[in-house]
């Protein structure tokens, strides 16, 4: 259950390849309005007292509510996880890269009522290239969503999709 220190959060994200509007969300400056209450940093629980998964060393990215949003590197590569502060060892691998990671982020801001032109500047200004993906995939899944684990399904469905074209490489590897 280690986490990375808070000194050197910044340039471990940076040595991972995590791209500059990430890091300057998680840094707390807010690149766009859409992002300001669910994606913004810096992390705050995991320095004061919170436990966190037994996995590789967290870097967390935010905060967001009780839910903290984090990254860490195992052997096959990246893993972004979500974990509750109350049950830090129920995490949830949400992605294996960042692009799989704002598809999550961007589904979320699509459930808050975001408009269509909203998302896209905040598409825009993160450089989150599967925009349209994403909403052509929950218009063409829409009778699947009514549920949650409708939803859950089809957006791990969504993001693996993703993650297998930003990293065509691990499509073909014995583990993926």
């Amino acid at each position: 259950m280690a986490v990375i220190a808070q000194a050197q959060r910044m340039a471990q994200l940076q040595r991972l390849g995590l791209s500059t509007p990430l890091m300057r969300l998680a840094a707390g400056e807010c690149v766009h309005e859409a992002f300001r209450a669910s994606c913004l940093g810096p992390a705050f629980y995991v320095y004061h007292g919170a436990d966190v998964p037994a996995g590789p060393p967290l870097i967390p990215l935010w905060d967001s509510g009780d839910t903290v949003f984090g990254v860490w590197e195992k052997s096959d590569g990246l893993e972004f996880i979500q974990f509750s502060i109350e049950t830090p060892d129920e995490f949830e691998r949400i992605a294996r890269t960042e692009q799989g990671f704002w598809a999550t982020r961007f589904d979320f801001l699509y459930e808050c009522d975001l408009p269509d032109e909203a998302l896209r500047h905040a598409a825009d200004s993160v450089g989150f290239r599967f925009l349209d993906q994403h909403l052509a995939s929950r218009e063409e899944a829409e009778d699947r969503l009514d549920t949650f684990q409708g939803h859950r399904s089809w957006l791990q469905e969504l993001v693996e999709t993703i993650d297998e074209e930003v990293l065509p490489h691990r499509k073909n590897s014995p583990d993926a």
